[in-house]
Formats: C-alpha cells, structure tokens, sequence
C-alpha cells in the first residue's frame, strides 16, 4: 500500500512540475513606438481576459530602458542623445494546456492583428524541445506507474493467497463439520478487510514521514499547496487496502475450498 501512495505522490508530483515548466514559458508582446501607456493598458487588459492566459506584465518603454542600464551601464543612452528607442512591451503567460504550436500561434495572430503591436516575440524552439521533454518523461512515467501497480497488486495479491493457503487443513476441518460457505469465509473476510484498513493506516504514517522529510529537506516547498492532493492520497490507499484485502481475501478462500485431497496436501 505504501508502493501505491507513493506511485500516486509521484505521478501527481510529475504532472504538477510539468504544468509550472510550461507556464515559466514567456511571449514578450511589442509594441510601437508612438503608443501611449493608457493604449497599452487596455491592451494588457484585453489580453488578460483571454481564457487561454495565466499572468501578464506590462513593462513601459522608461522600465525597459531602466533595465538595459544594468546591462550596459546607465549612460548608454547618451550617445543617442537621451533618445529613449526602446519599445513598450507586455510580458505574456500562457495556461499549461494552451502550451501547443497550435494554441499558440492562434494567439499570436490574434494579437499581431491589433493596429498597436509591433511584433510578437516567442522561442519556438523552446517550446517544441519543452513540449518533446515532457511528452517522453510522461510516457515513462506512464509506462514506470503500470510497472509499479502491477507489482504491488501482485504482491498484495499472492501474500494473502499464501495466508490463505496455510489454512487450507482449518477450511476443510470447517467444511468436514458441515459448515456453509459464507460462515467458512465470513472470518477470513473480516480479518482481512482489517488488516487492509491496518495496512493502509501504516501506509499513510510512512507516506506522511516521507512528506514530511522532503519539505524539511527543500527549501521553498509549501506543504499547505497540496494539502487536499494528500487527503484524498490517504483515504484512496485505506479505500484500496480494504477493496483489495476483501477481493483478494474471497477470491482465496473461496478457492481454498472444496479441494481435492490430492491437492489439499500439497
């Protein structure tokens, strides 16, 4: 139950990482020259209300010059006679899902064809590597999760078979004296379905230690951002502890019954 969590922690985890990669991505919009900032701020405005959008930054042309002063020093304006070239410009955040070729270039369009935008600015190249990166970590981490889950459930699955099986000589004793199905099965049911509620308490106290571990260990974490992610982690393992334990438990038993004393000895 344990290796269940912590497959789910990690996919979630992956997943999460992945959309905040894709939204750290920029489009720079430009504008002309002769704009005043009150046009740029209705466009920034008109550009925020667009679905597709996360954040925008307006950034005026004294901002950028300002900016460029640390990188080339504060006079190097002077040799253009204090001529402030250049251009007002709007720092664009796309959503996660709107992160495609396609998306984009339907908002680039849209936007270029306001009479104030100069140009708009994006790495192309950035985005299709971003875009390839992700796709293939998330197919092997797709491919990795099965892996897991199908491990665990294995395991899960021939620890109570073997239980069971060990008491095959208590079943046939049961079944000798004539008792009926559901009151052989009932017992075994119910400890099962415990000790799956057990188990997936205990999976829960690990998991919590681990958390706890990783945002004592990194700095900038914030645990309270997932706390609702980690709530439903936790009752989903107890919920999977007992469906399985129960499933597992009957299929056994019920297997365990009946056998030929050929088999029963064995």
């Amino acid at each position: 139950m344990f290796l269940l969590g912590f497959i789910m922690l990690f996919v979630y985890h992956t997943y999460t990482t992945s959309q905040q990669i894709k939204e750290q991505v920029s489009f720079t919009v430009y504008l002309n020259l002769d704009v005043s900032e009150q046009q740029a701020k209705e466009l920034e405005a008109e550009i925020k209300k667009n679905i597709k959008v996360k954040s925008t930054t307006f950034i005026s042309s004294e901002q950028a010059a300002q900016m460029m002063n640390k990188v080339m020093g504060d006079d190097h304006l002077s040799i253009l006679d204090s001529i402030n070239p250049y251009q007002s410009s709007i720092e664009v955040n796309l959503k996660a899902q709107a992160l495609n070729i396609s998306e984009i270039k339907q908002f680039i369009l849209a936007v270029e064809a306001k009479d104030i935008v100069d140009v708009v600015d994006y790495r192309h190249d950035l985005i299709t590597d971003i875009n390839d990166v992700i796709y293939n970590v998330s197919a092997f981490i797709f491919i990795l999760f099965l892996c897991l889950l199908f491990i665990a459930i294995t395991l899960i699955n021939h620890t109570i078979r073997l239980t069971i099986n060990s008491k095959r000589l208590q079943i046939r004793s049961m079944e000798l004296v004539g008792a009926k199905a559901g009151f052989i099965r009932r017992p075994f049911v119910a400890r099962g379905v415990l000790l799956g509620f057990v188990g997936g308490l205990i999976a829960d106290c690990l998991l919590a230690g681990l958390l706890y571990w990783v945002y004592s260990s990194i700095k900038g974490l914030v645990f309270f951002d997932h706390l609702i992610v980690y709530a439903a982690v936790g009752c989903i393992i107890i919920i999977l502890g007992v469906l399985l334990s129960f499933s597992f438990t009957f299929r056994a038993v019920r297997k365990s019954m009946n056998l030929k004393s050929s088999k029963l000895y064995k």
